[in-house]
């Protein structure tokens, strides 16, 4: 049977003042740190010390008095100009320390928009020094693992004859694209290459959960093609949750008609997710908000809202949502999302999407969409939607 899935920005070992391999970090090793890094966890604190080691051989520091420390994000053409190898690869593991550190706070205001809209990008950047595109689908997921694969890759390099420095210069790359992804990406590439399994007992990687590059000339059905792909993976990372599997076990055990999975992942209800994704240029996509305590609104981020307009669609009347480890029931009539466990209520309501197609992934007519779907069905892709009574 397969272990539990750990729960997102899960307890590391430092909680009991270890480090992640059980070796308590040294305090004269601690003293190499800066005093405002006192709430990096010890796990991370360790790559840290490690790093210090090599300053010299990465190039030392060039911008900072003492240790590299986060002020600001830094851009790609000041990195690659003006920033040392050092400086960047510090800058990237205090930045995930942060993340780990104050990951919920970020996913919390996380709306799924771009950064102007979006106050958990903002909070993203000031905390860690690094941005990222929350408007495409998978960011949520990213935030959630980014991490945890730093600190396996970390183990890896431990075991790795090239040692930490060839993992420091390998997973790190101060010329490639600075956001969260592009940083990321480098250290799931160091993953692979080792023939590492990037996500044990995790959710799938991030290009699972994310549309491709599309041809500019890309028709109805490979669009939804690919939509129906990063779909269907959702779906798999869903119902592993709900029995208690890792992603990549789930994926091999599911047969996608069995009747478990197909009420996830069948026509109708992938049919509301394009639509609630703006994906049709004739259905206007709608967006659920949450009226804070302050009086402002707040957008659900993107996997609560396909929910919630799956659920609007197919005429429920109440849907439940998971918020992180909250679990909420969002009553349509009422207009009130009902913590289940605290039994606070707080008032919703539903809005036309600023733009017709929010994820920019393209735009097409609703016919269009239908007549992929009813492909995708008769290649037996995807199931049916269920009938009535079903």
């Amino acid at each position: 049977q397969a272990a539990p899935l750990p729960r997102p920005f899960r307890t590391y070992p430092e909680e009991v003042g270890e480090t992640s391999a059980g070796t308590p970090v040294a305090s004269s090793d601690k003293s190499i740190l800066q005093e405002e890094d006192d709430d990096v966890p010890p796990s991370f604190q360790e790559v840290l010390v490690e790093l210090a080691r090599l300053e010299a051989k990465l190039g030392g520091v060039r911008n900072f008095k003492g240790r590299p420390r986060i002020e600001r994000k830094v851009k790609a053409c000041d990195f690659r100009r003006a920033y040392t190898d050092f400086e960047y690869v510090y800058l990237t593991v205090l930045g995930l320390a942060k993340l780990q550190v104050h990951g919920e706070e970020i996913l919390e205001l996380n709306n799924g928009r771009n950064f102007t809209e979006n106050p958990g990008v903002r909070l993203l950047e000031r905390r860690t020094g690094m941005t990222m595109h929350a408007d495409r689908e998978g960011a949520e997921h990213l935030l959630q693992s980014a991490p945890a694969l730093l600190l396996q890759a970390y183990a890896a390099a431990c075991k790795d004859p090239a040692g930490l420095y060839g993992f420091f210069c390998e997973a790190f790359d101060r010329n490639a694209d600075p956001c969260l992804e592009g940083r990321v990406g480098r250290i799931l590439e160091y993953l692979r290459l080792r023939s590492q399994d990037c996500c044990p007992q995790h959710g799938p990687p991030p290009e699972d959960l994310a549309v491709g590059p599309l041809p500019a000339d890309a028709d109805a059905e490979v669009i939804v093609g690919e939509h129906l792909r990063v779909f269907t993976n959702e779906c798999v990372w869903r119902w592993a949750q709900e029995r208690g599997l890792d992603y990549n076990t789930a994926g091999a055990d599911i047969s996608h008609e069995a009747s478990d999975f197909a009420v996830l992942c069948n026509a109708a209800t992938f049919e509301a997710a394009l639509l609630a994704r703006g994906l049709a240029q004739d259905v206007a996509g709608r967006h659920w908000e949450i009226q804070l305590d302050d009086g402002s609104w707040s957008s659900y981020g993107p996997a609560q809202n396909d929910a919630l307009e799956r659920a609007r669609r197919s005429g429920a009347a109440t849907c439940e949502v998971r918020v992180r480890n909250w679990t909420y029931e969002v009553d349509f009539q009422r207009m009130v999302q009902l913590n289940v466990k605290t039994c606070k209520e707080r008032p919703i309501r539903c809005a036309a999407w600023a733009s017709a197609n929010p994820s920019g992934t393209g735009c097409l007519a609703l016919d269009d969409i239908q007549a992929a779907i009813a492909r995708f069905v008769e290649l037996r892709t995807l199931a049916e939607a269920p009938t009535a009574g079903q």
